[in-house]
């Protein structure tokens, strides 16, 4: 499944610190976009995953307090745009 996570980046020096724990990823996740805003206070990610909970526990782990994440699945036969090799 699709999903988009809007990160609101509380520290932007710490979560690039602790983006790089994040990869590589588990097999499973799979990232297909990163949109940060240019200041780096918020961002978006298109991620692949086999659900929204295993996702979060992944990411939330490794982001730890530098920022909060809001996750929703994409519906994606309204989307526009999204990767081919979607399952």
């Amino acid at each position: 499944m699709f999903i988009v996570i809007q990160h609101q980046i509380h520290n932007p020096e710490k979560f690039q610190e602790c983006a790089k724990a994040v990869f590589p990823l588990p097999e499973e996740l799979q990232v297909h976009q990163f949109l940060p805003a240019p200041d780096l206070t918020k961002a978006v990610c298109l991620y692949e995953a086999p659900s929204i909970e295993r996702l979060s526990q992944y990411l939330d782990d490794k982001l730890n307090e530098a920022s909060t994440q809001q996750y929703y699945s994409v519906l994606t036969e309204h989307a526009i745009g999204l990767p081919q090799n979607g399952t």
